[in-house]
């Protein structure tokens, strides 16, 4: 492996262990240049791919500041369970299931036929201590009937693939950003003038046809897409 990737490694590796706290400076590239016994180029390429993947900002003239990264990453253009976002990002999280009934799928889910039939899990998702999250989901009874509790507190995705044997295939998804409802007043102990950011998709099979739509609702402030951009790092 070439020496600049070991290096960024080790510092990623120091920045997971908390070493570092967001808003710290790192120690200056000649320094790192001296630790490692490599030359100043070498550390530049390290911090500019710690740079790009957005783990650190580069000041001129002052060093290199470590971002603050404690939103939760959701991924918009991939299709995740929940409960695979959180293993694959190493978070301690809670599941809890606030309701299953039987609805009628809302009519901001277009295009819609009316009294569609459903079931409606809503689940809280309490990350690293905090409630971050409300999810509404509708899986249609013309697919599924009903939904066991205790997968429903697991993973739908596990229960509708594992159990089910159905074939997820894609998930067209919608952003928008709304104030804070009471439910989500309520349950993420949140005011009414909190921003949320609100995902609505439906997910669909193989064969193109609809199983469920989802609502998820994100405290804006700890929301962010898993997709860095940057125009330039210097």
């Amino acid at each position: 492996m070439e020496k600049y990737r070991l290096i960024y490694l080790d510092i990623l590796k120091a920045l997971n262990n908390h070493k570092y706290q967001p808003g710290d400076l790192l120690p200056s590239d000649k320094r790192y240049s001296m630790k490692y016994q490599v030359s100043r180029e070498t550390v530049r390429k390290a911090m500019k791919l710690l740079a790009s993947d957005g783990y650190i900002q580069r000041l001129q003239g002052k060093g290199s500041i470590v971002i603050d990264r404690r939103h939760f990453q959701f991924p918009l253009s991939q299709i995740e369970s929940y409960s695979e976002i959180v293993k694959g990002d190493g978070l301690d999280s809670k599941n809890e299931v606030l309701d299953i009934c039987d609805a009628i799928v809302p009519e901001v889910f277009s295009p819609v036929n009316d009294h569609v039939a459903a079931t409606k899990i809503s689940r809280k998702r309490v990350i690293n201590g905090e409630p971050l999250i409300i999810d509404h989901d509708y899986v249609l009874k013309a697919k599924v009937l009903s939904i066991p509790r205790e997968w429903a507190e697991l993973s739908l995705f596990k229960y509708l693939e594992g159990i089910r044997k159905f074939k997820i295939d894609y998930a067209v998804k919608e952003l928008t950003v709304e104030k804070a409802n009471a439910f989500d007043q309520e349950h993420l102990e949140v005011s009414k003038e909190m921003s949320m950011v609100v995902i609505r998709s439906r997910t669909h099979l193989v064969d193109n046809s609809i199983i469920s739509y989802t609502e998820s609702r994100h405290r804006a402030d700890r929301f962010s897409s898993v997709v860095f951009a940057r125009r330039h790092v210097y």
